[in-house]
C-alpha cells in the first residue's frame, strides 16, 4: 500500500518525507468488537421506546442502520425486522439489578431472537458504576456465549460526576478518576465497545467542552484495542438546560467524534423521552432535526465505509484567531500525527476577534498496511445556525511537490482525486462538517465490500 501511495501523486522532492509518513506497520489482530465493526456498516442508531411513534420505515429513512430498542417491547423488534433493519436490545438496570439474569429472562431473550430476525447487538446496563459492573458482566458473558456473532456492550457515564457516583459508594482513599472508571468499564464489564453519553448544547447558546470525555474514552479504548462509540444530543430538555441542536450543532458533535476515530453514533433520542426530539410523541410528526440527522447520517455512512478499517493515531486542534485550544485538546503543529507534508493550516476569512468554535479539528489515521489518512472538520456551529451559515474555507500549505490529494466523498461515497496547485490545497467545509483525505492516492479501504 505504501509503495503504491508513493507512486501516485508525489514528486521526488517529497519522497523522503513520504517514506516517513507511509512506513508500514504490522497490523494488530482485530479484537471481538473491532471484527464486528468491520463486518457491519458504521452504526447509526437512535434510542426508541414507543412503538406507536417509531414508524419503522420512517426510522430507516433517517439513515439509521440499527434499531436501538430501549425496552423489551416486541412491537419495536417486529417493526425493525419487518423493514429489514438490524436491532439492538437494551437490558435495563431495573431488570438486572432486581432479579439478575434469571432463567425466565434467558428464555424470553431467546424467544425475541428466534421470533424477530435481525438481532446484531445487546446494550447491557446503561451507565453502570463500578459496584454494578460485576453484575452487568454476568449478563455480558452469557450473551457473548449464547450469541457469539453479536456485539455485546454497555454505555458509561460521561465525565463530570463525582468519584462516589462512578464508584458506587465510597471510593478508595487515593481517589477514583474518570479514566480509571473507564478502564474498569472496559475490563470488568467486558464491553466490546467503550461508549459514553454527553449532551453539550446548552440553553442560551453555549456549548460544553466535549474533549475531556471524548479524548479519555478514545485513550482507554485504544489501550484495550476496542472500538469506541458515543451517544450524541438530538433532543431539547429545558429542565436540564439543553437546547434543541441546530443543523450545525448536531453535525459538529458527530463529525468531531468521527475525526477522533469513533465508529458508532447513537442519538438521544428518537421520540420525546426527556423533551422534544426527532419525532413528536403527540402528533407523530417529524421535527427539523429529523431531516438534519437523516442527511448527516448518509454522509456518516459514506465516510464510514473507510473509517471502520482505520485506526486513529492522533487528534489535533487548530484554534481560529483569538480563540483558545479547549482543555483536554492538543494544538496542531507541523509534524503532528507523524505527518511531514502539511506546513500550515489557515482558516480563511477569520477576523482577529474571537468567534467561538470557528476552529478546525484534525484527525490522523492509519490502515492495516500503514497507509496514512487525515480528516479535517470545521467545528464552527451555533444555536439555530445551518451548516451553510457556518462554512469556512481552510487552506493547507504543503511541502513542495505534493500534486494530488485523495478524498472519500461524504456526498457520494466514492473516492476521488483532487489536484494541488502551488503547494496549497483549499477546501470549504460546511459548519460542523468534515472531509476524509489522504495524500497522493484515492485508495480507501472498505469501498469494495458489501457492508
Amino acid at each position: 500500500m505504501a509503495s503504491r501511495t508513493l507512486a501516485c501523486g508525489f514528486s521526488p522532492a517529497v519522497w523522503l518525507a513520504a517514506v516517513v509518513v507511509c512506513t508500514s506497520v504490522s497490523a494488530e489482530e482485530p479484537g471481538r468488537g473491532q471484527r464486528w465493526v468491520r463486518s457491519h456498516p458504521l452504526t447509526t442508531m437512535a434510542l426508541t421506546i414507543i412503538p406507536e411513534s417509531c414508524n419503522p420505515q420512517q426510522y430507516k429513512d433517517a439513515n439509521l442502520t440499527t434499531t436501538l430498542a430501549w425496552k423489551q417491547r416486541e412491537k419495536l423488534l417486529e417493526g425493525s425486522a419487518g423493514v429489514g433493519l438490524p436491532w439492538h436490545l437494551h437490558l435495563r438496570r431495573a431488570v438486572l439489578s432486581k432479579s439478575g439474569l434469571t432463567d425466565q429472562l434467558k428464555t424470553r431473550l431467546k424467544g425475541h431472537v428466534g421470533k424477530y430476525k435481525g438481532c446484531s447487538g445487546w446494550l447491557v446496563w446503561d451507565e453502570p458504576n463500578r459496584v454494578e459492573m460485576f453484575r452487568a458482566a454476568e449478563t455480558v458473558r452469557w450473551l457473548k456465549k449464547t450469541w457469539p456473532k453479536t456485539l455485546v456492550y454497555s454505555n458509561a457515564y460521561p465525565m463530570g460526576a463525582t468519584a462516589n457516583r462512578y464508584y458506587g459508594g465510597k471510593p478508595p482513599a487515593d481517589g477514583y478518576s474518570y479514566e480509571q472508571y473507564l478502564r474498569d468499564f472496559s475490563t470488568i464489564v467486558g464491553s466490546d465497545v467503550v461508549m459514553y453519553d454527553a449532551y453539550i448544547f446548552r440553553e442560551g447558546g453555549g456549548t460544553g467542552n466535549p474533549f475531556p470525555t471524548m479524548n479519555t474514552a478514545r485513550k482507554v479504548a485504544l489501550e484495550h484495542g476496542k472500538p469506541y462509540w458515543s451517544f450524541v444530543q438530538s433532543h431539547a430538555d429545558k429542565r436540564r438546560g439543553y437546547r434543541m441542536p441546530s443543523e450545525s450543532d448536531v453535525r459538529m458533535q458527530v463529525f468531531a467524534h468521527l475525526t477522533s476515530g469513533f465508529t458508532g453514533i447513537g442519538y438521544f433520542t428518537y421520540e420525546d423521552q426527556q423533551g422534544p426530539a426527532m419525532i413528536s410523541n403527540a402528533t407523530r410528526q417529524r421535527r427539523p432535526i429529523y431531516y438534519h440527522v437523516a442527511r448527516l447520517n448518509q454522509e456518516v455512512l459514506n465516510v464510514g465505509q473507510a473509517l471502520r478499517f482505520l485506526k486513529s493515531t492522533d487528534v489535533r486542534y487548530v484554534a481560529g484567531p483569538g480563540n483558545q485550544v479547549p482543555s483536554a485538546a492538543t494544538a496542531w503543529k507541523p509534524g503532528a500525527g507523524g505527518d511531514r507534508l502539511i506546513r500550515s493550516i489557515v482558516i480563511e476569512g477569520a477576523t482577529r476577534e474571537p468567534s467561538p468554535w470557528r476552529d478546525i479539528l484534525v484527525g490522523f489515521f492509519k490502515d492495516d498496511q500503514g497507509g496514512d489518512y487525515f480528516m479535517l472538520t470545521n467545528l464552527w456551529h451555533g444555536e439555530g445556525m445551518s451548516s451553510a451559515r457556518r462554512s469556512v474555507t481552510v487552506t493547507l500549505k504543503l511541502q513542495s511537490g505534493v500534486s494530488a490529494i485523495g478524498r472519500l466523498s461524504r456526498k457520494t461515497g466514492q473516492a476521488e482525486m483532487l489536484s494541488v496547485k502551488g503547494d496549497e490545497f483549499e477546501v470549504t467545509l460546511p459548519g460542523g462538517t468534515g472531509e476524509l483525505l489522504r495524500f497522493g492516492s484515492a485508495a480507501f479501504p472498505g469501498l469494495d465490500r458489501k457492508n
